[in-house]
């Protein structure tokens, strides 16, 4: 064997015996300890004083964060507001196109998690007395600093890197109301100073069973002037509709333009759907300003024809993609003429079947 090779075989020894000495080290760790090295890391002792509240977007969602662990989540894009989430104490309520429900389980759990962990600036200074330490944790190459909070039967796991104690992990495991199995794991990227903060801009976030999503940051503000009850206000802005047997009229929420065509987003639901009575296979007439378009209504996506047969050119009204609460018009390989001039947000728009 070669000199040099002895030397690298020495170099790479010395080197994972320090890589080891550091694990064991960091394993040694009390809890208060890594958790006051999370907050030293994080730079938000002296802030957390200072900042009354958080804001940022997340795509086409507002997020608004108290000091106190209030969360305010507005969807859609202005004038249009879809979905309004609120957490308040041990409340978490949505409304999302007018429908007014509790969010509880799992879903409860995670959204409360956030507000506390927005609310902490990105630190667990607010999961102080909640957490366990379970050790170091490999993904991969990597080994993280385990830690574990319980939550109305739901198990949180915040998971730091060795080297500066920051987030890099969580993931929520538990069962839904109904009994399945619900597992959300939210991957962090590595934090980076901005507007006086050091936060993640951005994040992965999947469901298993679900394609995931990325999130990224923008337009971070702190202590805004906000109303005193934005923390209970749960009105949104997706104008109105009607339903009558064979007729459906309501509002234009967005409209997106692809490679395939044009979706445009209404603010019918389900219900409205039910009370028109509509059928899959019915021919109908979409009606904006005096313009008419001929439409096929699809109750589902599974009963929707093949992409290569609708890019010879399609007219819609469907379901919204991947599990959404309202339906799309969607027009694959047409022109839609002069009804696409007419569409915009909140325009009015009617159905009538034929």
């Amino acid at each position: 064997m070669s000199k040099a090779a002895r030397c690298g075989i020495a170099l790479s020894v010395v080197v994972f015996a320090a890589f080891s000495f550091l694990l064991s080290g960091q394993s040694d760790l009390s809890l208060d300890e890594i958790f006051a090295r999370n907050v030293q890391a994080s730079g938000v002792r002296e802030r957390l004083s200072q900042v009354q509240n958080i804001s940022f977007k997340m795509g086409g969602t507002r997020c608004f964060a108290s000091a106190n662990g209030e969360l305010r989540l507005v969807s859609g894009k202005d004038p249009v507001i879809t979905e309004v989430i609120l957490v308040k104490g041990a409340n978490v309520r949505r409304n999302s196109l007018n429908a007014i429900t509790e969010i509880s389980g799992p879903q409860k759990v995670l959204y409360q998690t956030m507000a506390q962990l927005y609310a902490g600036l990105f630190s667990l200074s607010k999961f102080e007395g909640r957490l366990k330490l379970q050790g170091l944790k490999a993904y991969g190459p990597e080994k993280l600093c385990h830690l574990l909070m319980n939550s109305d039967g739901v198990e949180v796991g915040f998971f730091l890197r060795t080297d500066d104690f920051l987030l890099k992990r969580l993931v929520f495991k538990g069962l839904t109301p109904d009994g399945d199995k619900y597992e959300v794991n939210y991957d962090f990227a590595p934090f980076e100073e901005t507007e006086g903060l050091r936060i993640p801009l951005s994040w992965f976030s999947s469901q298993v069973g679900t394609r995931g999503t990325l999130a990224e940051v923008t337009e971070v503000k702190t202590n805004q002037p906000l109303p005193e009850d934005l923390f209970d206000r749960l009105e949104v802005n997706v104008g109105t509709t009607e339903a009558s047997a064979g007729e459906l009229k309501g509002n234009v929420l967005d409209l997106n333009s692809s490679p395939f065509g044009l979706t445009v987003s209404t603010n019918w639901t389900k219900a409205d759907i039910e009370k028109a009575g509509l059928r899959t296979g019915d021919k109908l007439t979409l009606l904006v300003e005096g313009a008419e378009t001929e439409l096929v209504f699809y109750a589902s996506e599974n009963e929707i024809p093949p992409r290569e047969e609708l890019a010879k050119g399609a007219r819609l009204l469907m379901p919204m993609p991947r599990g959404g609460d309202n339906y799309v018009i969607q027009f694959y390989g047409v022109d839609p003429g002069q009804t696409a001039s007419k569409l915009k947000p909140l325009a009015a728009i009617q159905i009538k079947k034929k």
